[in-house]
C-alpha cells in the first residue's frame, strides 16, 4: 500500500502586488465611469426641473383661463404703507412685507392638484400666523429642483411686521418654518435710461411692473404684445436674501419674483455694500438656468447669455425683436 505523503498542500492565492494592481485598475475604471454617471444624473435632474417648470407654466395658463390674468407676485392692501415692497432704508433681509403671501406659487395650488393645501391655508392672515404655521411648512416636489439639494423647510426669523388688521400696530418677530421653492416669477426688467440720476440702482430708474408677476398685477395674454413665446413667465432662482446662500420659500412674498437688470449676472450673487444677495436667476445646472415662457414652453438659457437679450426676454411690451438664437 502506497504511503501518504505528509505535510499540508499549499493553496494558490493573490500576492500583495497583484491585489494592489487590481485595486488600481478598479480605481481607474471608476474615475472614467463617474463623470458619465454624474452627467446622466444631471441630465435626469435637469429634465425633472424642466418638468416642474412645465407644470407651473401650464397651471398658470389654467389660472389665466379662469381669471383672465396670470397670478400676481404678491397681493396687499393699497392702504398698507409696506404694500409697495421694500421700504426705504430697510435692508432686504429684514423687509417688512415678508408677512404677505407669495402669489406666484400659492395661487396655482388648485391648478396643481393641491386644493386641499390651498383650503388649509388662511390667506386672510399672514403666512407666519399661528393658523398657518402647519400648512406653510409643507414641501412640494414640483417646487424643488433635484439638482439643488434635498428640499428642507427653511427656518426664518421674521418681523417685526404690521398687523393685518391695523397697520399702525406692529407685531413682534417670531421664528417660522417655510417650505422651499426654487422658482420665481418674472417681475420686471431693465432701467429707465431717461431717469434722473446716474446710479443704475436708483429706485427712480428701476422698473418694477413691466414683467408678468408683480404687486397686485393682473397681466393677461393680451397685455403681452412682445409675444408669449418669447416672454418669460418664471424661472429658476435657488437663493434668497442673506450673507450666505439660502433656499427661497413658497409662502412669503420676498421669494415671489425676480427683477432682471443688466448690472447682474445669472448664477452670481449681487454685492451691495459688501453683502451678498442670491435672489437672482440661478440654478445648480452647470452654466445654465431653466425658464418657462408665457405660452407654457420651456427654455434653457446659458449664464453667458447677452444681458441685453435677457432683459428683452423679461419685458412683456418692450417692442424688441428677439430671435431664438439670441435667447440661447
Amino acid at each position: 500500500m502506497r504511503g501518504v505523503r505528509g505535510g499540508v498542500r499549499g493553496r494558490a492565492g493573490f500576492t500583495l502586488i497583484e491585489l494592489l494592481v487590481v485595486i488600481a485598475i478598479i480605481g481607474v475604471l471608476m474615475a472614467l465611469i463617474m463623470p458619465a454617471v454624474q452627467m446622466a444624473r444631471e441630465s435626469a435632474n435637469r429634465a425633472q426641473c424642466q418638468n416642474n417648470l412645465k407644470q407651473l407654466g401650464l397651471a398658470a395658463m389654467e389660472y389665466h383661463d379662469s381669471f383672465n390674468s396670470f397670478p400676481a407676485g404678491w397681493y396687499c392692501n393699497e392702504n398698507d404703507p409696506n404694500c409697495l415692497g421694500l421700504p426705504v432704508g430697510v435692508a432686504p433681509g429684514s423687509q417688512a412685507y415678508n408677512y404677505m403671501w407669495n402669489g406666484v406659487s400659492t395661487c396655482l395650488f388648485r391648478n396643481l392638484e393641491q386644493g386641499n393645501l390651498y383650503n388649509e391655508m388662511n390667506i386672510i392672515l399672514p403666512p407666519m400666523w399661528p393658523d398657518n404655521t402647519t400648512s406653510v411648512q409643507r414641501t412640494m416636489s414640483f417646487l424643488s429642483c433635484p439638482s439643488n439639494r434635498k428640499p428642507n423647510v427653511v427656518t426664518l426669523q421674521t418681523g417685526p411686521f404690521p398687523s393685518p388688521f391695523d397697520y399702525t400696530q406692529t407685531l413682534p418677530s417670531m421664528a417660522v418654518r417655510y417650505g422651499p421653492s426654487d422658482y420665481r416669477g418674472n417681475m420686471a426688467a431693465g432701467s429707465d435710461v431717461n431717469c434722473n440720476g446716474s446710479d443704475p440702482l436708483n429706485p427712480t430708474c428701476i422698473y418694477f411692473d413691466n414683467g408678468i408677476t408683480y404687486r397686485n398685477s393682473a397681466v393677461s395674454i393680451a397685455d403681452i404684445s412682445d409675444g408669449t413665446s418669447v416672454t418669460v413667465m418664471l424661472g429658476e432662482s435657488i437663493g434668497a436674501f442673506g450673507v450666505t446662500p439660502r433656499q427661497g420659500t413658497w409662502p412669503d412674498s420676498p421669494s415671489c419674483c425676480v427683477r432682471t437688470d443688466q448690472v447682474r449676472t445669472m448664477n452670481k450673487p449681487n454685492n451691495i455694500n459688501g453683502l451678498l444677495y442670491y435672489n437672482y436667476w440661478s440654478s445648480k445646472h452647470p452654466g445654465a438656468v431653466n425658464f418657462a415662457r408665457c405660452d407654457g414652453s420651456i427654455q434653457t438659457a446659458k449664464e453667458s447669455i447677452n444681458k441685453i437679450v435677457l432683459v428683452k426676454m423679461m419685458t412683456r411690451a418692450g417692442g424688441e425683436a428677439v430671435s431664438t438664437e439670441d435667447m440661447k
